[in-house]
């Protein structure tokens, strides 16, 4: 099997995420690889990487260029992916976790569910994410659990693309690809982690447009509701930014934005049997 990390100037955290890797071979009793996709990296990411006995393959900027860089150059018949910035406390190891059922026989692929989540993503999994993929591909929420943005995942090598987008908008088309070609796509309940929190402008809008295009080419919806339901999301985009943090409960706003931008999502589009408002 192979581990592919892609990581853009993680020198600080590179060396641990590759010795974890090479921990989750030892525990599964695999032979395997650990490659580092360095991408654009302007620091010591590749000598970190190196030192702690990873293949660094040198990749566009990108995160999306980092995994087809990394992908092509994975010699494995599973290939884990995990992120060069992530902080995982579970035991075990994410990469075990993840790949274990794969093993297993019981999956083809994986996502990983980490639980704890700050209330950005969850605003983008109730806001944004489940009222339009429910819509538009009902199948893929059962499969995918409450963190799909997740760039933590493994898969049979022939689940790969050999091309996805440059950008972060490469986790969802990945997502979309699985959901079209897995049988047995899972969500892998995770433990604690951490990451850096770092703002990515204007992502919710460019991954709705590769769920628009995909929904498109698989014929579930006309091309003429896409303007549609770009309007509904500049409308429930602007509800997320309503919430008040030392004023909100977060859960309770999670409740209510799902329900209302799941009615939006309806009436932008003048579906039958809309949800009634309140």
């Amino acid at each position: 099997m192979s581990v592919v990390i892609p990581a853009h100037n993680e020198e600080t955290t590179i060396e641990h995420v590759v010795s974890e890797a090479f921990r989750s071979l030892d525990i599964l009793d695999v032979q395997g690889e650990v490659l580092v996709s360095a991408s654009g990296c302007t620091d010591d990411t590749a000598v970190a990487a190196q030192h702690a006995g990873a293949t660094v393959v040198t990749a566009p900027i990108g995160k999306g260029a980092a995994i087809t860089d990394g992908v092509a150059h994975a010699r494995g018949d599973i290939i884990c992916l995990v992120d060069g910035d992530l902080k995982y406390f579970g035991d075990p190891p994410l990469v075990a976790l993840l790949v274990d059922p794969i093993l297993r026989g019981i999956s083809d692929a994986c996502v990983s569910d980490l639980y704890w989540r700050p209330l950005y993503p969850q605003m983008w999994l109730h806001g944004f994410f489940a009222p339009i993929a429910g819509l538009l591909f009902p199948e893929m929420l059962a499969r995918v659990g409450t963190t799909p943005w997740s760039g933590q995942r493994a898969a049979r090598r022939n689940l790969w693309p050999e091309s996805l987008p440059a950008d972060f908008t490469a986790d969802i088309a990945l997502l979309l690809h699985w959901n079209r070609h897995a049988k047995t796509l899972r969500s892998v309940l995770a433990d604690d982690w951490v990451n850096p929190q770092r703002p990515k402008h204007d992502l919710m809008s460019q991954e709705l447009d590769v769920l628009i295009a995909h929904a498109i080419s698989e014929n579930r919806i006309d091309a003429d509701a896409a303007p549609k339901i770009r309007n509904w999301y500049e409308s429930t985009h602007k509800e997320m930014a309503t919430y008040k943090p030392d004023v909100d409960d977060p859960h309770e706003f999670e409740r209510r934005i799902l329900s209302r931008s799941i009615i939006a999502l309806h009436q932008h589009l003048e579906l039958p049997g809309a949800l009634p408002r309140g």
